[in-house]
């Protein structure tokens, strides 16, 4: 049996396959990703895998995403297992890559068709995105696990041939997470568009993973070009962290207890060279009181048709604090982020993330709050601002994206 690391670099929803050179000792001109042989077993494997990436790229810092489970597979009388590994790369600039005839970033689907290694799809299927694994992450913002909702669409509409299949898994997308109306809009556009047919899901999830990202950017850029600093925020927002490097302003950001997301912003921002002080949530309305700040910049999960925005607890009263010091409060997100209807779906986080003593003490911890919409100044997208018109009018465009889902039958309703 041959034990092999399998690593793949993802980046904007692609992954990079490279091409074994002609003369390779083994699969010669086979697509892979980025393997190396294993010693055999998991534990090995993963230091296997950093230092695969490591000489690939010269980063020994890239993101593991994923670690799958091995997979042993049978071609030809050979025996293979992979060991699959999945990293999140800042860019398309992969090092030196030896004996490799070619090598190229694509959709991962291009596997299916492609003459590759043994067992390089199912290798893949271990560490690629599942409605599983999306229900299950606490760790990443709603934005980016809209794009993995959007590559499960694409993964499995490049294998199946039957639109009911696919119906099936867009609602599992969506019961993933049903707070997340970002992930749900994407999904019905994408299904909206397609006319039953599993083909025009996968090359509309495609260009919808694109222009998702664009659009995360775009409205960063908005934000960039409309504030002036200093700049108070809370949480982590990756389109607040693109917003804040590219304003390069100084900032001052609460650091969202129980979970303490608000440390990584801070630590990103440190890292692009933002001047950045990091406070306890409780602390910030006195420092918005004390302190000079152009405008308080937040995220957001959803915003609802009415304008009240759902966000990171804490935003409520970080808003409440910046209407007393007189200072405007904007929210940066794409369009999507508007929800189609005014439902608000508060979530509980574990009661020992406050307190894990053994008293009996009851424990409440919100994970979402609603902030009113008339203590937001505006919403800064990829189309610029947003007022409350605009957010309606997009709303009405996300209810009419529904109407691909079959009608319920009479026992659903």
């Amino acid at each position: 049996m041959t034990h092999v690391v399998t690593t793949f670099l993802r980046n904007r929803g692609s992954v990079l396959l490279t091409q074994r050179a002609a003369d390779a000792d083994t699969d010669p001109g086979r697509w892979d990703g980025l393997s190396a042989p294993s010693a055999g077993g998991s534990a090995a494997a993963v230091t296997e895998a950093r230092s695969l990436v490591r000489e690939a790229t010269g980063d020994a810092d890239l993101t593991l995403a994923h670690a799958g489970e091995a997979v042993t597979v049978t071609r030809n009388g050979e025996e293979r297992t992979h060991y699959p590994f999945c990293f999140d790369a800042p860019s398309r600039e992969p090092g030196d890559l030896p004996d490799i005839a070619a090598a190229e970033w694509t959709t991962p689907t291009a596997m299916v068709d492609r003459d590759t290694v043994p067992g390089l799809w199912e290798a893949y299927q271990q560490i690629a995105p599942s409605p599983a694994m999306i229900a299950a992450d606490t760790a990443h913002g709603s934005a980016a696990l809209s794009i993995r909702a959007l590559e499960v669409l694409r993964d499995r509409a490049a294998v199946v041939d039957d639109w009911e299949t696919l119906v099936a898994v867009a609602d599992d997308l969506q019961a993933a997470q049903p707070s997340m109306a970002v992930l749900a809009n994407r999904v019905n556009r994408v299904m909206s568009g397609a006319d039953a047919s599993p083909t025009a899901v996968h090359d509309r999830a495609i260009e919808e993973i694109d222009a998702a990202l664009d659009a995360d950017a775009a409205a960063a850029a908005t934000a960039a070009d409309r504030l002036t600093g200093p700049i108070a925020t809370l949480s982590w927002s990756g389109t607040v962290k693109d917003a804040l490097v590219a304003l390069d302003a100084p900032v001052t950001v609460g650091e969202a207890r129980p979970d303490c997301e608000g440390i990584d912003l801070a630590e990103a921002l440190a890292d692009a060279g933002v001047a950045v002080t990091v406070t306890t949530d409780a602390a910030l309305a006195s420092v918005l009181d004390r302190e000079t700040f152009g405008a308080v910049l937040i995220g957001a999960d959803t915003i609802l048709p009415t304008g009240d925005v759902v966000n990171k607890t804490g935003t409520r009263g970080l808003a409440l604090a910046a209407e007393a010091a007189d200072i405007p409060v904007y929210v940066v997100t794409a369009r999507d982020k508007v929800s189609k209807d005014d439902t608000f779906y508060p979530e509980t986080g574990p009661g020992e993330s406050i307190y894990d003593g053994d008293r009996d003490v009851g424990v409440t911890n919100p994970q979402f709050d609603l902030t009113p919409g008339d203590l937001i100044e505006g919403v800064l997208t990829e189309d610029g601002l947003l007022d409350q018109r605009g957010i309606e009018l997009v709303a009405a465009q996300h209810r009419a994206n529904t109407g691909w889902h079959p009608t319920p039958s009479p026992s659903d309703s």
